[in-house]
């Protein structure tokens, strides 16, 4: 079977305008272009999928897939409707069957182009007749509980940190819960009044009763952001359906899959590595750490060579993340251990059953250590398991290629494709401020550098018309002309070019005032670029935007 050319190796960028959105393939389809639509690349990507000859334990990958999307459905329903209305069909084979459109994002306070992701899956999947899920990826590290609120005036703007939580421990999402509730209740409050001067209409206030209330029922500072926004989705009528990503590596399914990956270390460990140096290749980049750092490898004396595999392990008594090391040396026993304090022996290899292999997954469970996926696995679950397309952001796509190239090493197919939207948004502040629309900060410093540049060269030019000049000035630009136009011969080439800069050090005295007004509007205009760099910043919370700015960029018209 040929593939499309289209959807390899694509590169895109973010949009430069604001309100500007990105879409590969087009939420509408093109009718000159049919080939590039949504229902093309299901097409594309069940065929790819139906290839797939290799075994996972007892069963073919594709047959794991179905069960895994039966599982899946079931379970994302379930928690979707913990929160919120959700249709279920009544068909249910039919609606295993039907397309699944998947995206995932961490559950933070992204900006609109990320939030952009939603909509898309949304109508993609109303399009196909299909599922749309959201995969909340609360296996990340909660790296920060402030957010940079844009304060001041357009001419003075910089970003203060407002805290929604009290700092904690870097840990996973999943396990973070709520330290201080009168800090995460006021926030909605105190960075609405901070950010009043330049948007006073955001979203936030109104928004963050959800968050506060979604907090009081989960306990959990991800899900309270998450429950939250996927709430308001609906109210914007929405039809997604959502997962935690902790509850896809608890399907029983996955966790088959998890085993069998863990079971092929070696081979994984090989084709990550492999992988990466490739994509630096393409890329062209020299350090050993970007994209991400090599897998590394340690040796055991007697019990063999530990591996690094791409997950992460804690434990209930210590909740930092902590890399996981494979030993496969002793048959039908697969040990992990972070090298530190936690060590676990399981009866997984390819020797074994996959009933042992679950079983061995889901004691961990219980006894509250947990194996999560890193970035690359989790998305490599959700293409190869459950998505006729996963739709990436733009940083997401670039990194899958390392992820395409892996799936080639273990299963020797194509992966199926994914598509990509993005867009911007930035901060609506010409309704408020018009004067934006024609300020430029960045022109104007340039043209006062530019000043007093020639203030320095050529300080004639500053002073006043020829005739009005005091009798000492026509003097000394007198003095001056007549050395410019001194032919600079070897004798005199030195004298001349002396000279010449004595002149305009005389002539600067008389152009001080000139010279410090330019010099006193240096430092507001670059406050002004710098403020200006601040607002223009499209990494700004959706949050912080007036709710019909939102509903504009984000709801998406489709026949």
């Amino acid at each position: 079977m040929s593939s499309s050319p289209r959807f390899e190796r694509r590169q895109h960028r973010p949009p430069p305008r604001s309100g500007g959105r990105l879409f590969d393939p087009p939420i509408v389809p093109d009718p000159s272009n049919p080939a590039i639509a949504i229902d093309h690349l299901v097409d594309n990507n069940r065929l790819l999928r139906a290839a797939f000859d290799t075994r996972v334990g007892d069963l073919k990958l594709w047959e794991l897939t179905a069960a895994t999307r039966r599982e899946l459905l079931t379970v994302a329903t379930e928690y979707t409707a913990s929160y919120r209305d959700v249709h279920r069909p009544s068909d249910t084979a039919a609606w295993i069957a039907a397309p699944i459109i998947m995206g995932g994002h961490q559950p933070d306070l992204f900006h609109p182009g990320v939030w952009l992701k939603n909509f898309a899956i949304d109508a993609y999947a109303r399009q196909l007749g299909g599922t749309a899920i959201n995969l909340v990826v609360d296996t990340d590290r909660c790296a920060s509980t402030s957010v940079g609120v844009p304060v001041g005036t357009p001419a003075t703007a910089r970003l203060e940190e407002v805290a929604f939580d009290q700092p904690g421990p870097p840990i996973a999402w999943e396990e973070r819960g709520i330290v201080d509730e009168e800090c995460f209740r006021s926030f909605g409050r105190r960075a609405t009044d901070v950010l009043a001067p330049l948007v006073p209409d955001a979203i936030l206030r109104r928004w963050w009763a959800l968050a506060v209330e979604r907090a009081a029922e989960s306990h959990r500072l991800g899900l309270a952001l998450a429950q939250a926004r996927h709430q308001l989705e609906e109210r914007w009528g929405l039809e997604t359906i959502e997962l935690p990503a902790s509850e896809l590596m608890r399907l029983p399914t996955v966790m088959v899959f998890t085993a069998w990956l863990l079971a092929r270390s070696h081979e994984l460990h090989d084709a990550y590595n492999t992988a990466l140096h490739r994509y630096r290749r393409r890329h062209r980049q020299r350090g050993h750490t970007r994209p991400m750092p090599d897998l590394i490898a340690k040796s055991g004396d007697e019990e063999g060579p530990w591996l690094e595999v791409p997950w992460w392990i804690w434990s209930e008594d210590d909740l930092r993340r902590r890399r996981v090391f494979a030993n496969t040396s002793t048959p039908g026993v697969l040990i992990l251990s972070d090298m530190e304090t936690l060590r676990v022996e399981l009866p997984i290899s390819l020797d074994t059953s996959p009933s042992k292999w679950l079983d061995a997954l889901s004691r961990m469970e219980e006894h509250a250590l947990r194996l999560r996926p890193r970035a690359i696995v989790t998305t490599l679950i959700a293409r190869l398991l459950v998505a006729d397309v996963f739709v990436h952001g733009i940083g997401g796509a670039a990194y899958d290629e390392i992820t395409d190239d892996i799936v080639r090493a273990l299963t020797g197919c194509d992966p199926p494709r994914h598509a990509v939207v993005s867009g911007t948004l930035r901060l609506p502040l010409e309704d408020r401020f018009p004067e934006l629309a024609t300020y430029r900060p960045t022109g104007a410093l340039a043209e006062v550098q530019q000043t007093l540049r020639d203030l320095e060269f050529h300080p004639e030019r500053h002073l006043l018309p020829l005739d009005e000049r005091s009798e000492a000035i026509r003097d000394l630009v007198t003095e001056k002309r007549r050395w410019i136009d001194t032919h600079p011969t070897p004798t005199l080439a030195k004298r001349r070019c002396r000279e010449i800069r004595a002149s305009n050090a005389r002539l600067a005295y008389h152009t001080q005032s000139i010279r410090q007004q330019l010099l006193d509007q240096v430092g507001p205009l670059a406050a002004a670029i710098r403020a200006e760099k601040i607002l223009a910043n499209r990494d700004i919370p959706w949050c912080f935007f007036p709710e019909n700015k939102l509903r504009e960029f984000l709801l998406l018209e489709i026949d």
